[in-house]
């Protein structure tokens, strides 16, 4: 027989589960009688007055942009445009008016930078400019040069009569558009002694200072080159080599080639010889391109020189 206190005990227990089985099924009845929300589909009315607001709503206009015509500037004409005739001293002065443009090309001062530093030059803004007036000369004249001259024997005197005497003789006229003249990839054939010469002409005209002395210098007895004579009035003048051309140089001799010792000539004569007079004239067209060139190439480094110059020899001998 169970005692009292085991008794109370099984009763208490019954109890509490009889409470906690009520608890849980009323909550499960009050869960499952909760009310459930309701979807309610829009009514056919209620669309039409929804859509019938929409359409009595104000529209908003957007104004539109006006289109900004931008104008895009004519390109200059090209020099001398519609000349029939150039005098050389007006060629000459058209080169002049471009150094100053050409004097501004980081390309060019820092060339002269590496120029003076191999020939321990002290730097002034006159030397500068003198650099800058042979470089012109030089890459214009020079065999495979901006103004399309190609070396060839010619057995001619060392002078550049000859180089103007073909210049003159070109029959070149300008295009129905008004637009740049066209040449052939040669304008003139010329030995190296000519060449020479037709630099020194140049450079000197173009106004070096009197510091500055151009000439020939024949490094061998069959082959000749131009020098710039940097302090030319000092006890210790520079000399520099001016190849214009690449005989017996090699293919990347430019201003300043170590490849001939220009003190081999004992002496090195300034070149002033007046080869064609200041009035004599040129065709418009031809004394237009030179200057076209002149400002298309005249900005660019000693090393795009070279590229393009090998390019246009390329092009003369397909021609």
């Amino acid at each position: 027989m169970a005692s009292p206190w085991l008794t109370h005990a099984l009763r208490l227990s019954a109890l509490a589960l009889l409470a906690g089985c009520s608890c849980e099924h009323r909550g499960h009845e009050e869960a499952s009688s909760a009310p459930q929300p309701t979807v309610v589909a829009p009514s056919q009315a209620s669309m039409l007055a929804a859509r019938a607001e929409l359409e009595r709503a104000p529209v908003q206009t957007i104004e539109p942009v006006p289109l900004v015509e931008v104008e895009i500037p004519e390109p200059p004409p090209p020099p001398f445009a519609g000349r029939e005739q150039v005098s050389v001293e007006e060629l000459l002065e058209a080169m002049k008016a471009e150094l100053p443009a050409l004097a501004e090309s980081e390309a060019l001062r820092a060339d002269y930078e590496a120029f003076r530093a191999a020939f321990e030059l002290e730097h002034s803004e006159a030397l500068y400019l003198d650099f800058v007036r042979v470089s012109l000369a030089f890459e214009a004249t020079r065999d495979g040069g901006w103004w399309g001259l190609q070396w060839k024997i010619t057995n001619e005197q060392p002078n550049s009569e000859k180089i103007w005497a073909q210049w003159r003789a070109l029959e070149l006229a300008w295009p129905e558009d008004g637009g740049a003249p066209e040449l052939p990839p040669t304008t003139a054939i010329a030995e190296c002694d000519e060449l020479s010469a037709l630099f020194a002409f140049f450079a000197r005209r173009l106004g070096l200072s009197r510091d500055s002395h151009v000439g020939l210098f024949w490094p061998t007895g069959n082959h000749v080159v131009a020098v710039w004579i940097v302090d030319a009035r000092s006890e210790d003048p520079t000399r520099v080599v001016i190849p214009t051309t690449q005989i017996f140089l090699e293919a990347d001799a430019t201003l300043g080639d170590r490849g001939f010792n220009p003190w081999k000539q004992r002496t090195i004569y300034d070149y002033r010889r007046q080869d064609i007079p200041a009035d004599a004239t040129l065709p418009g067209p031809l004394a237009s391109y030179f200057i076209a060139q002149v400002r298309q190439h005249g900005d660019a480094s000693q090393a795009e020189q070279l590229e393009r110059m090998n390019e246009r020899m390329n092009l003369q001998m397909e021609g």
